[in-house]
């Protein structure tokens, strides 16, 4: 099975009806799938058969059309963050060998100044056609590509980072995208229903819950931004059913007095992942919205979801065993978990290791990594990188990080690549960045440096030099000057012990 199959099943039986909004444009299932063709058709004449090519753009009804055109096409989209700086799309451009870059208005002085030598397509928001591809693409027809495109074939690669701040393209199939969105759909027996895409397009779990919507018949309104009364107020006027948002997003809801105002009876399920969420702001979601929740856990070399929290082990955890909430939830259909110790042993249950996951939805490597890819797909068992364990009826508690990464508000954050920052900077001598607990985010960084003896180095320097340097989401909250950071007898920087005073005292190191 194909991505853009998933799409057609849908367009044929209910070719009519309303597939996917924004507010101000709707497209039927056919529709969608005729602009799909047009996308795949301007595609396939522009690439070969597994070439990659990038795109940029916030939520939109264009990037759903490219991820089914490119399915079409046998090409390989990449999308790009467009929360990073230009230098960060740059190497993941260059890295994935893109010649050709699909463009919103917004970015393409920004990423032309950077990598000028790609062939750039822009849409703009003054098209007169139904969707703002330029006209090229618009001129296109909307016939039946006649492409072969093998279900083992990649179709797309996702950027993730690892602890060494330089990202890592994780090739995902189609055969594997297509199993994780329908195990996300047997899982949440969500079919049918209205929904809103909140969760950025360029993120696998949102990707992937737009495969998984699909592939259940639901009917899609895009949210550009996350604007929290707008997106309350549309869940409550659109009597929307359904919905994944990032715990930060929920909290933020919660406490928001416009919640307790609307009318949210249409609200059956509500999703949420990325991050792990504070179980006091669970429950006060669980009594505001009325309607059943539930968690998914995974990586982008996961696909999406390797494990959910299910309805029912929501209401289980309220009534007699609230110890549920903060599981990770148990795997679903076709995946298998282990945690193990150092020496690749199993642990027994309850004992904290490393959580590996094998299941179809796997990612099939990393793009030109060969060594990585062995390191990280171990006899065919993802290695999570996240320390947690088992209990007896299978439930995934995530305690840790293997890895130094930070998760804020849904974002990954590797520490690595913001001490390279700060590295580069005079009067830095030594460098730490550390997750520490933030009501809002879960988690944010703060970089820990040692200064030169003789410089004068201010808190606002380093902030400054970040803001120059890294987006937004990366740039640390906090700077703590020390004499010289804990290192092993090895030189290795003690990280745990840098955490742990800000985390004494709760009951996991994840918040």
């Amino acid at each position: 099975m194909r991505v853009h199959e998933l799409l057609d099943h849908w367009a044929d039986r209910f070719p009519d009806e309303i597939y996917v909004s924004d507010g101000d444009r709707s497209l039927t299932w056919n529709e969608m799938r005729e602009w799909t063709h047009r996308v795949g058709n301007w595609l396939a004449d522009a690439l070969q058969p597994g070439d990659r090519f990038c795109m940029l753009d916030r939520n939109s009804l264009e990037m759903i059309a490219l991820y089914f055109g490119a399915s079409r096409a046998g090409v390989v989209p990449v999308p790009l963050n467009f929360r990073l700086a230009p230098q960060e799309w740059k190497y993941i451009v260059e890295d994935a060998r893109c010649t050709l870059a699909v463009v919103h208005e917004d970015y393409e002085q920004a990423l032309t100044s950077v990598v000028p030598g790609v062939t750039v397509s822009v849409m703009r928001d003054d098209t007169p056609s139904g969707l703002r591809f330029a006209d090229d693409v618009v001129a296109y027809p909307a016939d039946r590509i006649d492409r072969d495109v093998p279900a083992e074939s990649v179709y797309h690669q996702m950027y993730t980072s690892g602890t060494t701040g330089k990202p890592k393209g994780a090739m995902v199939t189609h055969r594997a995208a297509c199993t994780n969105a329908f195990q996300i759909q047997l899982a949440l027996d969500a079919n049918r229903k209205r929904t809103l895409c909140v969760m950025p397009l360029f993120h696998a779990g949102a990707a992937l819950q737009i495969f998984a919507y699909t592939t259940g018949g639901c009917s899609i309104r895009v949210v550009r931004d996350f604007d929290r009364a707008s997106v309350l107020r549309s869940m409550s006027e659109l009597r929307i059913q359904l919905l994944t948002l990032a715990p930060a997003m929920i909290q933020d809801m919660v406490a928001d007095p416009l919640t307790a105002e609307l009318d949210f009876t249409g609200l059956d399920l509500m999703v949420y992942g990325s991050a792990p969420m504070a179980v006091e702001v669970l429950k006060k979601a669980m009594s505001l919205f009325g309607c059943d929740f539930a968690q998914a856990y995974g990586m982008t070399e996961s696909c999406a979801v390797a494990t959910i929290l299910a309805p029912e082990d929501h209401h289980r955890a309220l009534e007699s065993n609230p110890r549920i909430l903060m599981s990770a939830g148990r795997p679903v259909i076709g995946t298998a978990l282990r945690v193990t110790a150092q020496d690749g042993s199993d642990v027994p249950v309850e004992s904290v290791g490393e959580v590996l996951v094998r299941g179809p939805q796997l990612m099939s490597g990393y793009w030109a990594l060969e060594d990585a890819t062995r390191a990280t797909l171990d006899g065919g068992w993802l290695r999570t990188g996240d320390a947690g364990y088992l209990d007896t009826e299978g439930f995934l508690y995530i305690s840790d990080r293997v890895k130094d990464m930070i998760i804020s508000g849904g974002e990954n954050i590797y520490p690595r690549e913001i001490e390279e920052v700060l590295f580069e900077m005079e009067g830095v001598a030594d460098v730490a960045v550390v997750g520490v607990p933030s009501e809002r985010w879960g988690e944010s960084p703060i970089a820990i440096v040692v200064p030169d003896k003789d410089t004068d180095l201010t808190e606002q320097d380093v902030l400054d030099h970040c803001r120059a340097h890294l987006a937004r989401f990366k740039r640390p909250v906090e700077v703590s000057f020390v004499e010289s950071l804990p290192r092993s007898a090895v030189g290795k920087v003690l990280k745990r012990d840098l955490r742990a005073p800000y985390w004494r005292g709760l009951a996991r190191a994840v918040n």
